[in-house]
């Protein structure tokens, strides 16, 4: 087997490593770094942060999955 080859197959399952770990952790995230985000990010911090506050883990894992089944 090639190192493309090796490469295709490793990606969708890198990709669903990655975003695990992300889904386990975004909320927590979001509430920790919220007030970071707003200072360092002013302009972006006024259109994203208030939404922020609605993204559940189940919501983010949707849209995950959504880019997972566009990729494949």
């Amino acid at each position: 087997m090639g190192n493309m080859q090796v490469i295709i197959l490793f990606f969708p399952i890198l990709f669903i490593i990655h975003d695990f770990e992300e889904i386990n952790f975004i909320q927590s995230w979001i509430s920790k770094n919220r007030y970071y985000l707003s200072e360092k990010f002013p302009k972006l911090s006024k259109k994203f942060i208030a939404s922020f506050r609605y993204i559940t883990t189940a919501s983010f894992a949707f849209r995950v999955a959504e880019e997972f089944i566009t990729l494949l």
